[in-house]
């Protein structure tokens, strides 16, 4: 036996299977991740319906751990409650057995045309839309091409005797099994990577059924580890779903594991081929699981407040003040739209406040709220923008169309700010993900930045609020000495590199930082003078 052929051929066919399957993954997010993301927003009322969009969901998506990253962000920004999601969870248990299925198909050597076709129309489509098809195609054929080429690779140590032992003792103490399911899945983050490669040794008759069925449900446990990574710095809800889905599968390897052999046995009775036997036992523990607990979802509910107590703090979504029956009374309207821009603007000094956290102290926490808040600030906003449109205004006073002219200026300029906000949280998570860190001078700088930025947009909202013409000149003293601060920090900043003193990976993020900062402050001042034509 030539062991560095099987070495590099599981080892290579392995990473095709994983490449392929992320490439799947990635292409039928753009082909179908944004109708995915309102299909979750929208239909899932109860939980039953939450099951069939979660199926779905992973099955387009061909990623549980996918699947449940876009069911965080949508509980953190609070389109989902707990109890939808967790039935969204259970039904994307069922979507992930999909790709075990599929590969447990013999299909001989179509998968070659297939790579084939799906490279040609990848190369020669002329829009994007159709590039996508061809790149999904191609990664569907590359899975199998991983598949074959590790089947074929491990196929030689049949012969090898100590090697059948071993995996044969994997049957025997199912403990072991489960083990190496739970330490595979977790390293690759794929429970569809671990059922491949179980298939393979079944292809090769290199592991028994009850040895697979034990590593299978360790891949369950496993697949949880990355989303209790995830929901670090998330909401209490979202930690609580992730929570819910470790609680869940443990469940199910508790009710399942002790009768392996039997469960061994039922699964003969539907199949005499060992690959599909192994994705069979994926499937039905699964959907088992799912139908079981799928009645049950308040009741884990329940089990999850207890376990992880405390009380959510929620902001309301939506509008507050501002409802179409205002119309009857114009001027009625326009004092309520105000309220609703000046609810707004507290929310985005509320995100500007966190952001800088998050740039000076790397809270992840920070970062998460600033996300949470960005969503219900873009929903305020064209809510508002709808509900201030001149056609809607009659009968009002000169002052007051003025009003509405510098309200209208107002809500994009804070919008705005909402979204520098969200682009300083962006630069905080790439500066953390790198592990970059800002030299002391730096730290300095970007304090006086961050706190003359906070300064200057609460003094504009304290105009916006009913401030006068002395506040509109403290803001734009502010305005000149921000942009004063940012030439000379922009200056040091290049005396560092030049010294060597600073990373420059860093120093990009730390300039963009500065810009960013700045804007604030330009938009600030545009809300003051807006407000002071006004008067």
């Amino acid at each position: 036996m030539d062991v560095l052929a099987v070495v590099f051929g599981t080892v290579g066919g392995f990473a095709i299977f994983l490449y392929a399957l992320h490439a799947l993954s990635a292409t039928l997010e753009k082909l179908a991740g944004e109708k995915v993301k309102q299909v979750l927003a929208k239909l899932t009322g109860n939980p039953v319906k939450g099951m069939f969009v979660g199926a779905f969901t992973a099955t387009m998506l061909q990623s549980s751990s996918l699947t449940m990253i876009v069911l965080i962000g949508l509980i953190n920004a609070g389109i989902l409650t707990l109890k939808q999601g967790i039935g969204v969870m259970l039904g994307s248990e069922i979507g992930t057995t999909i790709t075990g299925q599929l590969i447990a198909f013999k299909i001989g050597v179509f998968f070659l045309p297939v790579i084939a076709f799906g490279f040609f129309l990848f190369s020669l489509a002329k829009t994007a839309k159709y590039k996508n098809v061809g790149q999904m195609i191609f990664s569907f054929g590359l899975i199998y091409l991983g598949m074959d080429i590790m089947s074929s690779s491990i196929q030689p140590l049949q012969n090898e005797p100590g090697l059948s032992d071993f995996l044969f003792n994997f049957g025997q103490f199912p403990l072991y099994g489960l083990i190496a399911g739970v330490v595979i899945t977790a390293l690759f983050q794929s429970s569809a990577a671990l059922v491949a490669l179980v298939i393979s040794l079944g292809i090769s008759n290199l592991i028994t059924l009850p040895a697979a069925i034990a590593m299978i449900l360790g891949a369950n446990i496993g697949t949880c580890v990355g989303e209790l990574f995830a929901v670090i710095g998330s909401s209490l809800s979202s930690k609580r779903l992730a929570l819910g889905q470790l609680v869940v599968n443990v469940f199910g390897i508790l009710l399942f594991f002790p009768f392996i052999g039997n469960f061994s046995g039922f699964l003969q009775t539907l199949s005499s081929d060992l690959p599909r036997q192994i994705a069979n036992a994926h499937t039905i523990f699964n959907v088992s699981m799912t139908m079981i607990m799928l009645p049950l979802t308040g009741v884990l509910v329940t089990v999850l407040k207890r376990l992880l107590p405390g009380e959510e703090t929620k902001i309301k979504r939506g509008t507050e003040f501002i409802d179409e029956k205002l119309f009857a009374a114009p001027s009625i309207a326009l004092s309520q739209g105000e309220k609703e821009i000046l609810r707004m603007g507290s929310l985005t000094y509320e995100m500007l406040d966190k952001a800088t956290l998050a740039i000076q102290d790397d809270k992840k926490e920070a970062i998460a709220k600033v996300k949470e808040l960005e969503g219900i600030v873009d929903e305020i906003y064209h809510a508002v923008e709808t509900f201030l449109d001149d056609r809607r205004f009659v009968n009002l006073s000169e002052k007051e169309f003025k009003k509405l002219a510098y309200l209208k200026h107002s809500l994009n300029d804070i919008e705005r700010i909402g979204d520098h906000a969200n682009n300083l949280v962006e630069l905080a998570e790439k500066k953390m993900k790198k592990a970059l860190h800002f030299s002391e001078d730096a730290k300095q700088e970007l304090s006086t930045m961050c706190a003359k930025a906070k300064m200057i947009y609460e003094k504009a909202l304290s105009v916006l609020e009913g401030g006068n013409e002395q506040v509109v000149k403290t803001v734009q003293e502010l305005e000149a000495e921000i942009d004063h601060l940012q030439r000379i920090f922009e200056a040091n900043h290049i005396r560092r590199l030049e010294n060597k003193i600073c990373n420059p990976l860093v120093g990009i993020i730390f300039v963009d930082i500065l810009r960013n900062l700045e804007r604030v402050g330009d938009h600030s001042t545009n809300i003051a003078n807006a407000v002071l034509l006004g008067f």
